[in-house]
């Protein structure tokens, strides 16, 4: 075994010498990489310039453009192809404010393709997606829940990674945080499978 080993490092080590003393292909392309890159100019065009492209969004259709105004400088026959329609969306501003029991400010960005609020905001009670009681259907439950903010997420035990905890928690209390949190997120898992329908659906 030991032989077929050492056997197949030398005949790798004999094939990519062979291949960079060899193929000059090899040899430009890592000569343009590192002397002719144009990563930080279109990274900083794509990323910086444009910024997220989701699908049906005005960036998206920046991006598109400007490919196509790229190509035809670096003189590449360049043409947006449209593939079927979509839903045009743009992500606003989003800002939201607890009110109750005290006033503070949260962070939080809406999902895409979700619906506006109305003009000057909306304002409703928080509450979570329960556990259903025995007997109790989603349906019945659904129109109580009218003019509400209904929470499907599960709630997150702690806001630090495992790593944090791991630097400087007791190996005691690092076990049961995981612990309390799959039994969370096994619970929160069974609220949603009552409800018949997936998170997407919610």
């Amino acid at each position: 075994m030991k032989k077929r080993h050492l056997l197949g490092i030398g005949l790798m080590l004999l094939f990519s010498t062979q291949v960079k003393a060899q193929d000059p292909v090899i040899e430009n392309i890592i000569k343009e990489a590192e002397e002719n890159s144009q990563l930080r100019y279109l990274g900083h065009e794509l990323l910086d310039g444009i910024g997220p492209r989701l699908v049906g969004s005005p960036q998206m259709q920046k991006a598109h453009d400007w490919a196509v105004a790229q190509f035809e400088a670096w003189g590449i026959e360049g043409k947006n192809e449209q593939w079927g329609e979509w839903r045009g969306w743009e992500r606003g501003i989003t800002h939201i404010d607890m009110v109750e029991p005290w006033v503070r400010s949260l962070s939080g960005t809406q999902l895409a393709w979700s619906p506006p609020s109305p003009e000057g905001g909306a304002m409703g009670e928080v509450i979570a997606i329960p556990k259903l009681e025995e007997g109790q259907s989603f349906e019945d439950w659904l129109p109580s829940v009218k003019g509400k903010y209904v929470m499907i997420s599960t709630p997150q035990v702690t806001g630090r990674p495992d790593y944090n905890w791991e630097e400087w928690s007791t190996e005691e209390s690092f076990s049961k945080m995981k612990e309390e949190r799959d039994e969370m997120q096994a619970e929160w898992e069974l609220r949603i499978s009552q409800t018949g329908h997936g998170r997407r659906e919610l």
